[in-house]
């Protein structure tokens, strides 16, 4: 009986504290580098685990999802204890099967969410697939088969559905307690990062981040033409004000 309480233990003990959710292009990768360097956070074996919202991974069970993390009486952790880990994987915001899946393994786990101003989001998001390869499409020309419905079955080129937030995050809280969430607007996040640091440094019960920030390279793009951010403004209002009111914050995104 021994035996099996200490294997639960250090099962559960492996399990993530936190996890951040998304928003893609929001600026969860800076956060988790920053976040891991803290002398009680350690990170998982990498940033995207994506095993909730990937079949392929979700696949492999919950006991090899506890293996991408530390286990708390590893030697070489024991500067760190005691010590929380957790991993960052943005599309879990988005994929409409990953709240379900998250509650069912770990009920209890802090969740934290940058909310970035959708128009730049989908601008952001269109010019790392360009970088990629993966678009061949003007940024125009993509939104408006977007709204046309006529994107191909790939889930990632979804520019303006990743940024509709309200319908996101719903079903999150409609499983999770509002006090296991930590959202934070990126505009605030980009402008002050070390103060953002410290809001999630709180919200997970640790001592204050205060470390050299590292700031990942920026890789810059044209400007969005006047006309199209001023329709995906107005493509994005509703939304953000169901946003807006469902959290009882404004993020002046308007």
């Amino acid at each position: 009986m021994k035996n099996m309480m200490k294997k639960s233990l250090a099962s559960h003990e492996r399990m993530p504290d936190f996890l951040i959710i998304g928003a893609m292009k929001c600026g969860t990768t800076t956060l988790y580098k920053n976040l891991v360097k803290h002398s009680s956070i350690v990170s998982a074996r990498r940033k995207e685990l994506h095993f909730f919202d990937k079949d392929d991974e979700f696949i492999k069970g919950v006991d090899w999802y506890r293996e991408q993390f530390p286990l708390l009486f590893k030697k070489k952790f024991k500067d760190k204890s005691p010590f929380i880990t957790g991993e960052a994987s943005p599309r879990y915001l988005f994929i409409p099967e990953v709240p379900q899946r998250v509650f069912e393994a770990m009920p209890q786990v802090k969740l934290i969410v940058l909310l970035r101003n959708p128009v730049d989001r989908a601008y952001s998001h269109y010019h790392h697939f360009k970088r990629k390869g993966l678009e061949s499409l003007s940024f125009e020309e993509a939104i408006k088969k977007e709204e046309n419905g006529l994107l191909d079955s790939n889930i990632n080129r979804n520019y303006l559905a990743r940024g509709k937030y309200y319908e996101q995050l719903k079903r999150w809280m409609n499983l999770f307690s509002r006090e296991q969430f930590l959202i934070l607007k990126s505009e605030d996040y980009f402008r002050d990062p070390i103060a953002g640091i410290n809001q999630v440094c709180q919200f997970l019960n640790v001592q204050e981040w205060n470390l050299e920030y590292t700031k990942e390279p920026s890789q810059p793009y044209p400007e969005m033409e006047v006309g199209t951010k001023e329709r995906l403004a107005n493509y994005f209002k509703p939304y953000n004000e169901k946003l807006y009111d469902y959290l009882g914050v404004n993020f002046d995104w308007d």
